[in-house]
């Protein structure tokens, strides 16, 4: 008897948080007790794993999203966000009487260049994703699933998942919480911020940590450096992709962005060095407008934007 295997429903599924950021740009941060003008104000969708949907979106993926928001204004903007970037939130539940991420985020726009673009973050949240709220069928429906760190229970259990599914799993990782071992354990491709692979194994040597991330089960265990790139290893060897020059206005959401990026090479096999390299270009273009989801570029114009910043 000839069974066909239905299809994924998804190209990828991201797990974790969401937000409202309420983007502020200032020509510099406030000293205490002092006023000063906002250039610009704006009121955007958020989330490190809800932006990272987007993002992919606007690649060209098809994209789901699974989260938690309140029963408030916040919650029903976030959704919305999400639904007018294309990505599917079926998988969204809605926990009556919780308050939504909120995020107030200042923008520097004046400075050096570490500086200009820099963003300070205050949020508020009441919810949270619980492992008893994550549906088996929309995690199994998707040919990677991207999770975050912060929902760790239900990342957990959502993780083992993927794995009895062979759907490899992407982790954004930011803070070492417990359970974030384990759940590395379950991770075929950990892509970190910089200062969590220290945080997380004492080592202050990037490769070392590297080397020791891996050792725990990803196949890729990476790093992000800001504006220079990023750094990976998978096993075999280091590859250090240089980030690409911009006139940064906002920071707010790259990494974000740049797991999408790399996301995005996973899905179309590329090797890793194109992959970083991709991931990178993203990660750059979103810089140049104010908020996370703004600067969302398709492949077109990220592949147009590498040709020009690596031609000779």
């Amino acid at each position: 008897m000839n069974f066909e295997m239905t299809p994924p429903r998804f190209d990828a599924i991201g797990l974790g948080l969401n937000s409202v950021d309420l983007l502020c740009l200032v020509d510099r941060y406030p000293e205490f007790n002092t006023k000063g003008a906002l250039r610009e104000v704006s009121r955007q969708g958020g989330g490190q794993a809800a932006t990272a949907m987007a993002a992919l979106a606007r690649l060209g993926m098809q994209t789901a999203y699974i989260g938690a928001v309140g029963d408030d204004e916040e919650g029903e903007f976030s959704l919305e966000s999400l639904r007018g970037a294309g990505v599917n939130v079926e998988g969204v539940t809605v926990q009556p009487g919780r308050a939504s991420q909120l995020a107030v985020i200042i923008v520097q726009r004046e400075g050096d260049d570490e500086e200009r673009g820099g963003r300070t973050i205050m949020w508020r949240r009441e919810v949270m994703l619980g492992p008893g709220e994550v549906s088996e069928n929309i995690v199994k429906s998707g040919r990677v699933l991207h999770l975050d760190g912060h929902s760790i229970e239900a990342e957990i259990k959502a993780a083992r998942w993927a794995r009895e599914a062979g759907i490899p799993v992407s982790f954004d990782a930011e803070r070492a919480l417990p359970g974030t071992e384990e759940l590395i354990s379950l991770t075929d491709y950990l892509v970190a911020s910089e200062d969590f692979p220290a945080a997380l194994t004492g080592l202050d040597e990037p490769e070392a940590a590297l080397r020791k991330i891996r050792s725990a089960g990803p196949r890729v265990a990476a790093m992000t450096l800001g504006p220079r790139g990023a750094l990976a290893y998978d096993g075999e060897r280091f590859y250090e992709s240089p980030g690409f020059p911009v006139e940064a206005v906002d920071t707010t959401g790259a990494g974000d962005v740049f797991h999408a990026g790399f996301l995005y090479g996973i899905l179309l096999e590329f090797d890793l060095p194109r992959t970083l390299q991709f991931a990178n270009a993203v990660a750059a273009l979103s810089c140049r407008n104010l908020g996370g989801r703004a600067g969302l570029c398709g492949r077109k114009e990220v592949e147009k934007y590498i040709d020009e910043h690596t031609s000779s």
